[in-house]
């Protein structure tokens, strides 16, 4: 009897679990997506260069003492000699130069730098002439046309930088060159170098003070006013109008006013000419038309001048020669 009655029990519950198994909804096979490969390349937009730029490499100047090597120097011209010199090599820094020129030109007022050494402009340019006959210096006023007239604007220095090289020499294009585009609005507005000079002596300013004055008086450049490539190898179009210019105003000049003037104008020609190395011996002509001048002989400034006129005229005909300042020596060998 109980046997049976497990049997029965048993029946029905295999029943009732076919009947749930029955209807209970079928489970969705969940299929799941095979792992992609990780990929050995960035996504990226751009690519990094894989090499980076070189460092542009700036030059290196000497020290002061190197380049005056075995030239006798005072105490005054010594210091006045490592003030222009290590500001010429601030200069050339500023500018970028990737290799180190023989010179650097630059323009700065004498009282500015005068002013930072704790001298009158007199001595500076006393002690400038010993430089400049060292063969370690060489330098002029400089002239701007301001409201119709040429006025005073500074100083142009040209400095040496490397030993044994030969003594710098003022450029044509350098003269030329526009080094203060705003000192029409100085003059207007009454403020220069001088003005700034005398503030900061009056604040009793410290030497580096006052020489990072002029140092930013020596490297400002502008957009307008670039400065001249430190190289004259190349030459751009002969224009002697400044010459002619020059030689007619020399006989009105006081005698001790000529000795600069002369330079100036020696240099200026050795730079139109391409003869940089013959300054001295442009500066000997002018002496020499000069004195004839002075002492009423022929072959005197007005005939230089004509050498000079004639030549103008023969390059702006063209003349195909490589060498204009032997053919003007020689006629010049002729004529005076």
């Amino acid at each position: 009897m109980h046997s049976s009655l497990t049997k029965v029990l048993d029946r029905a519950r295999a029943a009732i679990q076919g009947r749930a198994a029955a209807s209970a909804p079928e489970r969705p096979e969940v299929h799941q997506a095979a792992p992609q490969p990780i990929s050995s390349t960035p996504q990226t937009l751009t690519q990094r260069p894989t090499e980076l730029p070189e460092p542009r490499t700036l030059a290196v100047y000497p020290e002061a003492e190197q380049v005056q090597g075995a030239r006798y120097l005072n105490a005054g011209e010594r210091r006045v000699w490592h003030f222009l010199h290590r500001l010429a090599a601030d200069v050339g820094r500023e500018r970028g130069y990737s290799q180190t020129p023989s010179q650097v030109s630059f323009h700065c007022p004498a009282v500015t730098i005068a002013g930072a050494l704790g001298m009158t402009d007199r001595h500076l340019r006393r002690l400038a002439g010993g430089l400049e006959r060292a063969g370690l210096l060489d330098c002029g006023g400089h002239a701007q046309q301001v409201m119709s007239r040429n006025m005073y604007g500074g100083t142009l220095w040209a400095v040496l930088t490397v030993p044994g090289a030969e003594p710098p020499r003022l450029r044509a294009d350098e003269w030329r060159h526009n080094w203060r585009p705003d000192f029409e609005t100085d003059v207007v507005n009454k403020r220069g170098a001088i003005k700034e000079m005398s503030e900061l002596q009056a604040e009793s300013a410290e030497a580096e003070r006052l020489y990072q004055t002029a140092k930013r008086w020596a490297a400002a450049q502008t957009t307008s006013n670039d400065p001249p490539p430190p190289s004259s190898d190349i030459l751009g179009p002969i224009d002697l109008r400044g010459v002619l210019d020059g030689l007619a105003g020399l006989w009105r000049l006081h005698s001790t006013k000529r000795p600069r003037a002369v330079g100036r104008l020696g240099s200026q020609i050795a730079g139109l000419l391409g003869e940089s190395d013959r300054r001295r011996y442009w500066c000997g002509v002018i002496w020499q038309a000069l004195t004839a001048q002075d002492e009423g002989r022929t072959g005197g400034l007005q005939a230089l001048m004509g050498q000079f006129d004639r030549l103008a005229a023969d390059l702006r005909e063209g003349a195909p020669w490589r060498s204009p300042g032997a053919v003007l020596a020689a006629r010049l060998k002729a004529s005076l």
